[in-house]
């Protein structure tokens, strides 16, 4: 089978923006690899100049899986962080964003999910800070539900619960993009960002 080449257009764009350096290290003649390992989905936002040796070590290492979420985000913040092991802890509590539908169903496994991972950035340094963005973003919804002590049952109630579920992950899938911009910009104030 035959790989498809990539459009000289595109890739002189994809070059330039990178200045014709590697993305990971920096280096010099770099290769350019398809994030989501499809040789014919050839966008910009797919691909990565890496010179050969993060293009091997990094991205064909038969021993190591690519995370190619990790590396969609990594190419969207260009920050090298994302892809130090320090950054893994954080990138593996953010998952859960990623799947997230609409709908009614219980939220309690995502509230969880948000709470951890709120506490984790709490321990970091500038924490607080970020913790408290966080909770604004993704912490739980706080309502009252009125309840009927009447027989049977009551249809009232179970429709604020489903309409309760629905708005707190409609606001998970509205603040998503914000929340990952938010723990990328924490990495520049943690000690191995630029270690």
């Amino acid at each position: 089978m035959t790989r498809e080449t990539i459009p000289k257009k595109l890739k002189d764009a994809l070059l330039d923006e990178y200045d014709h350096r590697c993305a990971i290290c920096g280096g010099d003649r770099p290769h350019v690899h398809h994030i989501d390992e499809d040789a014919s989905h050839n966008t910009l936002e797919n691909l990565l100049p890496l010179c050969p040796n993060c293009h091997l070590r990094d991205q064909h290492n038969p021993t190591r899986k690519v995370d190619i979420p990790k590396l969609q985000l990594f190419r969207k913040y260009k920050d090298p962080a994302i892809l130090k092991p320090q950054f893994h802890p954080i990138y593996l509590r953010q998952c859960f964003l990623n799947s997230i539908t609409q709908g009614e169903e219980l939220v309690t496994e995502l509230e969880n999910s948000a709470k951890e991972l709120i506490e984790f950035i709490e321990a970091l340094e500038m924490g607080e800070f970020y913790g408290k963005r966080l909770t604004e973003l993704i912490g739980p919804l706080r309502r009252a539900f009125v309840m009927s002590l009447g027989p049977g049952p009551d249809h009232h109630y179970e429709r604020q619960r489903r309409s309760a579920h629905s708005d707190y992950r409609e606001k998970l899938l509205e603040n998503r993009a914000h929340v990952q911009s938010l723990l990328v910009e924490l990495l520049r104030y943690q000690n191995w960002a630029h270690a």
